[in-house]
């Protein structure tokens, strides 16, 4: 019996989405960057020839792991743009305690492969800043936008805020974690998270509003 019209292509999708699956996972999980595309056929395992035929160069294959990374993150950064959780001072320490969280639970592996494979490779830079580190940014523009339209901070530029609210706390943890800087010189993150907080607040008060 023949196969239906339409099932090659489901099945082709399957596996592919498969593939994926399995390799964002061992990646995560992985202590190791700059993996050979030998290596990555090993953690999605599969066969090198097969890896390929699914999804092409190791470009692909890396740019195809961003994206199921970002599908992944994805309620969680809904929750981060638009949960309600007080006024400014908890909302933001409490979106920033719940990306230290998520750093750990694997979202700074993430953000650490996108950064070591995007520096001066466009193509994954540009997959990198796309499925990653730029729905990260506008999840924080919708939390401070948030704030703004309720007159809790004063009126700004949405994207400059968001950089200059976490800018910082992302290299804090880059510094700590993925280049191991708390062996070197460690850092009270919550004593920095609390001074960063207090520090965004009062350079963004609504006007009139009384001095913190």
């Amino acid at each position: 019996m023949g196969r239906r019209t339409g099932s090659r292509n489901a099945d082709y999708t399957r596996s592919r989405d498969s593939i994926v699956d399995r390799l964002a996972t061992s990646i995560l999980w992985s202590d190791r960057y700059n993996l050979s595309f030998n290596q990555l056929a090993r953690a999605a395992g599969v066969a090198p020839a097969t890896l390929r035929h699914y999804l092409g160069d190791r470009d692909g294959v890396l740019a195809a792991t961003f994206a199921r990374l970002h599908r992944a993150g994805a309620p969680y950064l809904a929750e981060a743009a638009s949960s309600p959780r007080g006024p400014p001072e908890r909302s933001l320490r409490w979106f920033l305690d719940d990306l230290c969280e998520g750093w750990k639970a694997g979202a700074g592996r993430a953000h650490a492969l996108g950064l070591s494979e995007g520096l001066g490779h466009r193509p994954l830079g540009e997959a990198y800043v796309g499925h990653l580190l730029e729905p990260t940014l506008q999840a924080v523009e919708a939390r401070i936008a948030r704030h703004v339209a309720d007159g809790e901070l004063g009126r700004c530029n949405l994207r400059h805020a968001a950089l200059e609210l976490l800018g910082p706390v992302v290299l804090a943890l880059l510094h700590q974690d993925a280049l191991g800087g708390a062996a070197v010189r460690p850092l009270d993150l919550g004593r920095f998270l609390d001074d960063h907080v207090a520090r965004f607040l009062r350079a963004h008060a609504s006007p009139g509003a009384p001095p913190a």
